[in-house]
């Protein structure tokens, strides 16, 4: 059931990054929930599939018009949005390599 669930995310995601180069839409507001999403299920030990939402998204967040990086509070706010996407991947990975070691 949580593959059927991970399958609808990456085909939500890739829909988002190819309607996020339209300057005035709201599918980039998708592609931040679907940053966060994959950090999730990076910790919870879905490897692959996060890194492909990942790739997914950061594309799709960095290459949207509709993001200002002149405005204060983006440059604030995309760090943070990438910390917690990324840092998910990180703490995943570290859980997943301690626990084939041990």
């Amino acid at each position: 059931m949580f593959k059927i669930i991970i399958g609808c995310a990456v085909i939500f995601s890739f829909v988002c990054m190819l309607l996020a180069v339209a300057p005035f839409t709201p599918a980039i507001l998708g592609s931040i929930f679907m940053l966060l999403f994959a950090g999730a299920i990076e910790y919870k030990g879905y490897l692959q599939s996060s890194l492909i939402l990942l790739l997914i998204n950061t594309l799709a967040v960095i290459g949207s018009p509709a993001i200002n990086i002149a405005n204060t509070n983006t440059l604030l706010f995309l760090p943070i949005l990438f910390l917690i996407s990324f840092g998910g991947a990180f703490l995943g990975v570290r859980k997943l390599t301690c626990k084939n070691v041990l």
